[in-house]
Formats: C-alpha cells, structure tokens, sequence
C-alpha cells in the first residue's frame, strides 16, 4: 500500500467523522497530491467547534488537520489535529479575540514531525477571519506574547500578511498586540 494511499485512507476517515459530528462545523477542505502544492499541505481540513447560535460559552477553537507525516504504519492519523488557533467572542462589544495560535512543531512534546512552515497556522488564521466576516464581528484582536519570542518576527508576518495591524510593545521580549477591523 502507497504512502500516498495511506494519506487519502485517513483523510477520508477523518472528514467523515468530522462530518458525522454536529459540535463540529467544516470550514474548509483540500484534498490534493501533495506533489501539486509546491511545498505547502493539500490535504487538509480546517474545522471548528463555533455554532453561529449563541451559546453559553465564549471560547472555540479553529483546527487544522492533515494526514501529511501524521499516519502511522497501520494507516491511522497520530493526531486529530496539528493546528490549533483558540478564541473568545464577545457577543456585547462584537469582537472576536485570539487567545492562542499555534501549530506542532517539533519543539512540542506532542509533535512526532514539525509542522511549522507548511501553511497550517494560515489556514487557520483564513478561516478565522472569514468565520467572523460571517458573524458579522467588527474587530479582531490578540496578543503577541513573551512565549513567542522565538518567533515573533515570524508572527509578525504572518498577522501583517492578513491585514492585521501589528504593535510592538517589547520586541526583544517578544511582545506586541495585533488587531484588524472588518467591514
């Protein structure tokens, strides 16, 4: 059996579960070689545990998955997710606010494979946006904290790429805060 094979095997399964469940809302998917994508994941699903209903609670997440160097020898997927990007809403102010995004990498003490660099924390940070477009929020906005340092050049960009406007309050420390108006 294919390497290839194995992937589409898990993508199909993973989609389908997803599907299957109703806490769970499927924003956008990719199912292509990814030999035809240049470098970055093509198979992939982003979904998210966000009703358009109000609810009780605040907090959902957007996920990332793909079955990219996440199937292990007997075919099935290592992680349910390699993405993650947390957020708040505040239904009175119309806001949504980013708590954390964050993609495996291998670093973390869960990754078996670095994550980081092939598109997934975009993806996200995509879905996000037009996911609050659809909820009819005026404003984005998140922190860029002492935790990234490491990275913070890095964030910097990729906030900077989706029109967030990004304010640097202690780069050395790696501290900042982004924000973006939508119409």
């Amino acid at each position: 059996m294919s390497v290839q094979t194995d992937y589409d095997q898990a993508y199909t399964k993973r989609l389908a579960m997803i599907e299957k469940d109703p806490a769970y809302t499927i924003l956008s998917s990719m199912n292509k070689p990814m030999a035809e994508a240049g470098g970055q994941v093509s198979q992939y699903i982003v979904y998210t545990d966000y009703q358009s209903k109000r609810q009780p609670r605040n907090s959902f997440s957007i996920f990332v998955y793909t079955p990219f160097e996440n199937v292990d020898k007997y075919g099935h997927s290592k992680a349910d997710f390699l993405a993650q990007l947390l957020f708040d809403i505040d239904h009175w102010k119309n806001t949504m606010h980013i708590t954390v995004l964050e993609t495996l990498g291998s670093e973390s003490r869960l990754a078996f494979y670095d994550f980081q660099n092939m598109g997934l924390a975009q993806l996200a940070l995509k879905a996000f946006i037009n996911l609050a477009r659809k909820a009819d929020v005026k404003a984005l906005d998140g922190n860029i904290s002492s935790f990234d340092r490491d990275n913070f050049a890095k964030l910097q960009h990729i906030f900077t790429k989706f029109g967030f406007h990004c304010q640097t309050e202690d780069a050395e420390q790696g501290i900042g805060r982004i924000t973006l108006k939508l119409n």
